[in-house]
């Protein structure tokens, strides 16, 4: 595509040695939780535009700016954030620093668009609570995602 781009995240947090957070009695009466199951589902790129630069050639578009990002969740995870933080590895609290940079020649007479997006890296994991001392799963295939970088997409008319 000849997009030229570099991308820096914050460094990572240490991660977690266990996969298992004590919280009080919450909804369900369920005294525990704790992550199961966790693994890697890999990158992917945000589905929003976090900058995005425009124009007609003959130019070079150019995007230079520093963006905060945060961790993204799936929908209703009984699960407070201290235990997925400790399950997944990284701190599900905090929002990186992420620095755009990349650019595009756009060719004369044509129209282009770069837009830059944030990529995310994901592990997706089980949830078991206990109660009388018995693990057990009650919620299966949740989401965590944490930005690691950019992806660049790049259109022309």
């Amino acid at each position: 595509m000849g997009v030229n781009a570099t991308a820096h995240a914050a460094p990572r947090e240490a991660a977690g040695t266990a996969a298992e957070a004590q919280v009080s009695k919450v909804g369900g009466g369920w005294l525990a939780k704790r992550l199961i199951n966790v693994r890697s589902i890999g990158i992917s790129c945000g589905k929003t535009p976090i900058a995005e630069a425009s124009g007609r050639g003959a130019m070079i578009l150019r995007i230079d700016q520093t963006e905060a990002v945060s961790t993204t969740l799936s929908k209703r995870i009984d699960a407070t954030k201290g235990a997925i933080s400790v399950g997944v590895g990284w701190d599900v609290t905090k929002s990186r620093s992420i620095t755009v940079s990349g650019s595009k020649e756009v060719p004369r007479g044509k129209y282009g668009t770069l837009k830059a997006y944030a990529k995310y890296s994901g592990k997706k994991f089980d949830v078991q609570g206990t109660t009388g001392g018995s693990w057990i799963t009650f919620q299966t295939g949740k989401k965590a995602y944490k930005p690691i970088g950019v992806c660049f997409k790049y259109s022309q008319r």
